[in-house]
């Protein structure tokens, strides 16, 4: 029983965190792929936020803030355009906008 509850706080956990998922960047080098994203833990706000960072060795949060309105979005912008200098090809993420437009 104790092992269902878990699963279900997971998942509930990872649906609110995709519904509350910013602008995000897909950055490719050959087969390589690795994900930026900013991802807002209250509904209809923006602060506070987080830059995931994702790739084939995992998934970490590189910055967060509190306070300060467009901090994540600056941030997760700046490390796509860093990425273009490692020689990877980076987009923005238009599934992430289509999730946001509801």
């Amino acid at each position: 029983m104790k092992t269902l509850q878990t699963a279900s706080a997971l998942l509930a956990l990872s649906i609110s965190q995709m519904a509350l998922a910013g602008e995000s960047y897909i950055c490719m080098n050959g087969a390589d792929e690795r994900k930026i994203s900013v991802v807002y833990t209250e509904p209809g706000h923006t602060v506070p936020c987080e830059v995931v960072y994702e790739k084939s060795s995992g998934m970490q949060t590189l910055w967060r803030a509190d306070n300060q309105e467009g901090y994540c979005e600056e941030k997760a912008k700046a490390f796509a355009e860093k990425q273009a200098t490692w020689g990877y090809e980076c987009s923005a993420d238009s599934s992430s906008d289509a999730a946001n437009s509801n």
